[in-house]
């Protein structure tokens, strides 16, 4: 099982680096960390997050949070603004190239998806989602 899984991880990186390549996206996606990519998607998500959203939704230090924002800011792919409200508060946003990087791996996760769907009769496509729902679970249990 865990050859397995090591394999369809490594192709499923494959082919978001194939496809990243085919979009000519030059985000460097190759080049983040799982918890920066963690943060992109975070905060594609809340849209505008401040440190401490952020943090609650990952389940992170806010001191974490604010190290690994300030090296994506680095990396040009999010912007931080101060509140106007509350000058102690900063919120997140991500930058054209943030998008890009985003875009590139959703429009990737379509193709694996519509390719793993294209082998599988539809009775093994409703057990492999099925499975992945039990597996996700099981990791927001954990």
């Amino acid at each position: 099982m865990e050859n397995l899984l090591i394999e369809f991880v490594n192709t499923f990186d494959l082919s978001l680096k194939k496809i990243q390549a085919e979009v000519g996206d030059n985000s460097g996606i190759s080049k983040l960390t799982i918890s920066q990519l963690q943060y992109i998607d975070a905060i594609y998500m809340l849209g505008e997050p401040s440190i401490t959203e952020l943090a609650a939704k990952l389940h992170f230090t806010k001191a974490s949070v604010t190290s690994g924002i300030q090296k994506l800011i680095q990396l040009g792919y999010v912007g931080k603004k101060q509140s106007r409200e509350d000058k102690r508060v900063f919120h997140v946003s991500l930058t054209e190239s943030g998008r890009l990087l985003v875009k590139a791996k959703y429009q990737a996760l379509k193709e694996y998806g519509e390719f793993i769907g294209s082998v599988l009769s539809e009775e093994e496509a409703r057990q492999f989602e099925a499975a992945l729902t039990k597996i996700v679970k099981l990791f927001r249990q954990a």
